[in-house]
């Protein structure tokens, strides 16, 4: 059974790497990085996802790192799955292997037929021992017609407690056509400034700010989500094009925690030495209880 993702860094010649005294974060000699380290029952449920690909082509893979008064959720973890990778998977068997509620899986298989992309996802939960499974599935609206109509749908994410089969939440994504660098400045700065947390909204701001001067803003992926039973508004900004290695961020992270309370030792729990990945996205709001969050993804 997969129980790591292989990260391939940047090629750096041999002889350069031991002359330098580099890691192997910087000789691009393969690294396997654990989907997660958790242990009992939670261990179970997110293998148990796992196995429904293993031996499949998985297009990518996706941890995240989640921030509330509720407490720090790390070891959520997605793996991806393009279209045309579709052909390996017995999809008619995934209903009874993670215990998908009959209505989600019919509003799933809905979705599929006019989806480029499925990704999996595991969460643990407080007071839920095996955690949550999640399936978004997502369309991707062309760049014309995103221009065209200036906000799309992206997609939906199905959240379920495999457990019981009971549904938890399902959320949609919009996704908002930005055409340059000072419409996204215009269209963020009101979802900031609704954070009341000083320190995540300034965190925030200063992630984001790294990649847009890392790359244009216009190309970045500016999610709007909500839950139509719940308080859940927020959104989400992934970066396309820009490259922000993970350690450098990693300072901002401990503050965010004390921010919440959570004590800023946990959150260096969820990282290797040397860690070499990039923050992918952030995203910020109301959570479903109500309560703020802020979450990063990285890969």
């Amino acid at each position: 059974m997969p129980t790591t993702a292989i990260l391939t860094p940047p090629v750096v010649p041999a002889a350069a790497a031991a002359s330098s005294g580099a890691t192997p974060a910087d000789t691009g000699a393969e690294q396997h990085i654990p989907l997660h380290t958790l242990r009992g029952e939670q261990r179970v449920w997110a293998d148990r996802l796992i196995s429904a690909f293993h031996g499949r082509q998985i297009d990518g893979v996706e941890w995240s790192l989640k921030f509330s008064m509720a407490g720090l959720v790390g070891n959520r973890f997605l793996l991806g799955i393009a279209r045309q990778n579709w052909d390996g998977i017995v999809f008619a068997a995934l209903p009874r292997l993670l215990a998908i509620p009959q209505g989600l899986w019919l509003r799933i298989l809905q979705d599929m037929d006019h989806a480029r992309a499925i990704f999996f996802a595991y969460e643990p939960e407080e007071g839920m021992g095996a955690g949550t499974y999640r399936v978004y599935v997502e369309f991707m609206p062309t760049p014309d017609a995103l221009r065209q109509h200036g906000v799309l749908p992206l997609g939906c994410g199905y959240k379920w407690h495999p457990a019981t089969g009971r549904e938890a939440a399902i959320t949609t994504y919009r996704m908002r056509h930005l055409d340059n660098r000072a419409a996204f400045d215009r269209h963020l700065q009101p979802y900031l400034a609704s954070l009341a947390n000083p320190v995540a909204r300034h965190v925030a701001a200063d992630i984001i700010g790294a990649a847009s001067a890392a790359a244009d803003p216009a190309g970045f992926m500016f999610l709007e989500v909500d839950e139509a039973d719940t308080r859940r508004e927020s959104f989400t900004v992934t970066f396309r094009g820009a490259d922000l290695p993970l350690r450098s961020h990693i300072p901002d992270l401990l503050r965010v925690a004390s921010s919440f309370a959570l004590p800023p030792a946990g959150v260096l729990e969820f990282f290797v030495p040397d860690e070499p990945r990039s923050i992918y996205s952030l995203a910020a709001g109301s959570a479903r209880d109500g309560n703020e969050f802020m979450t990063v993804y990285y890969d």
